[in-house]
């Protein structure tokens, strides 16, 4: 699919032969991922598609998320392609060891129903927020939701949206 030999394809995977910027082009289209990935995979630092993501809030070990006053935010460079107003939560939590992990979450609210088995900041009907596993109810139209990182268990809640969280960054 490259118009290469095999062998120079196999030499370039290996690091053993240089990839130019027109393979990397077309390595990204065969593979669906955008060329500034392929170029990052071979050790090529790009700064150019990253975001500057603010970490807006702050969760404690039982799942609730508390927000940061505004003009406090530190912003730190977030994943390739994340969306647009993508923002971060970091755990804070001595205790744990995943204390200081960051976690970015989607700028979307949206349903909860279109978030089962998903990482999410889930807000209740009166507004508090709260980072766990979505999973459906034993009610009716209502949620479970596995806290995370304690995997405690709130049952039968109703939530009035969810943001998926998009990845996690170990401290």
């Amino acid at each position: 699919m490259l118009n290469l030999d095999p062998a120079a394809v196999s030499l370039m995977l290996r690091a053993k032969r240089k990839m130019t910027a027109d393979e990397a082009h077309q390595v990204a289209q065969i593979l669906g991922v955008p060329t500034t990935e392929v170029l990052r995979q071979a050790g090529i630092e790009i700064n150019d598609d990253v975001r500057r993501v603010p970490i807006k809030a702050y969760m404690d070990d039982a799942g609730n998320v508390s927000y940061l006053s505004n003009g406090t935010h530190e912003h730190i460079a977030g994943p390739a392609d994340c969306p647009v107003a993508t923002w971060g939560v970091q755990l804070r939590s001595p205790n744990s060891i995943k204390d200081g992990w960051l976690l970015f979450v989607s700028p979307d609210h949206i349903s909860p129903a279109e978030n089962i088995d998903h990482l999410c900041v889930c807000a209740d009907t009166t507004g508090k927020e709260r980072i766990g596993v979505l999973r459906r109810g034993y009610r009716t139209n209502t949620y479970n939701l596995v806290l995370w990182p304690t995997m405690q268990l709130m049952a039968d809640q109703s939530f009035a949206w969810a943001s998926r969280v998009l990845w996690i960054k170990p401290a």
